[in-house]
């Protein structure tokens, strides 16, 4: 049976007095997420006390995470918090911002794990010095880097092109993205804020992971090196390990 262990730090940034990011851990029940605030803290707020209950209510019986019928249900627990989110008047989105929240969820049950998402906060896999990330964001800066008109590091030179393009709190029924894939002892997840991403490419978060093996120093350190990269926003690092 796995065996599962977290680490987690948040940080405000350096640019803002409020962190509008939130992360749970609960290694019995195997779930983790982290969820950003899109200008607020009130969504993002909602989903840490609303989306633990939603999961125990409607996926506790779901054994096999790798069948069509868990990525369904797992796609229908987010949209079902994305209308409680709506119904409660707590989706007033704006082009400039407003009422709503990005979210990454992992899901481990024996050897097989459910990740779903919404928004550009992440979860990559780390084993052997090396990450791969496993979710790809629902962004605008993504849409321009796959058509090709922006590159990285112009990414991480501006914040213009950023902004989730699905979320918790959108108008309309949130889609999101669900994939299951096997875990295996000595993997560690990573769950994290774009006040991560946005301040480090790949390699440096990987470079981070492999010099610090405990787990809550490689989660402080990774908020440290945001931090000196500029910390333009909320900073968030939920660590999960198999062993």
């Amino acid at each position: 049976m796995t065996s599962l262990r977290y680490a987690a730090a948040t940080d405000p940034g350096l640019r803002h007095r409020r962190n509008e990011d939130y992360w749970y851990a609960n290694t019995e029940r195997g779930l983790f997420f982290v969820t950003d605030g899109m200008a607020n803290e009130v969504t993002p707020h909602f989903i840490l006390e609303t989306l633990p209950g939603l999961v125990r209510e409607e996926l506790a019986d779901l054994i096999d995470l790798t069948s069509a019928d868990a990525a369904s249900r797992m796609q229908n627990v987010l949209r079902g918090l994305n209308e409680q989110v709506q119904n409660q008047r707590l989706d007033l989105w704006t082009p400039s911002g407003g009422i709503g929240a990005t979210l990454v969820v992992l899901l481990v049950r024996g050897d097989n794990a459910l990740v779903a998402h919404l928004g550009d906060s992440r979860l990559y896999l780390h084993e052997d010095s090396q990450i791969r990330q496993i979710t790809r964001d629902h962004s605008f800066a993504q849409e321009l880097l796959d058509s090709g008109k922006i590159t990285m590091p112009e990414v991480l030179a501006s914040r213009a092109t950023s902004g989730p393009t699905r979320f918790i709190g959108m108008p309309g029924a949130a889609d999101a993205d669900v994939q299951a894939l096997p875990v295996r002892t000595g993997e560690r997840f990573l769950l994290c804020s774009d006040g991560l991403t946005d301040m480090l490419m790949d390699e440096e978060i990987a470079a981070v992971l492999a010099k610090y093996p405990s787990m809550e120093d490689a989660t402080q350190q990774l908020i440290a090196a945001a931090n000196e990269a500029g910390g333009r926003d909320n900073i968030t690092a939920l660590l999960v390990g198999l062993a």
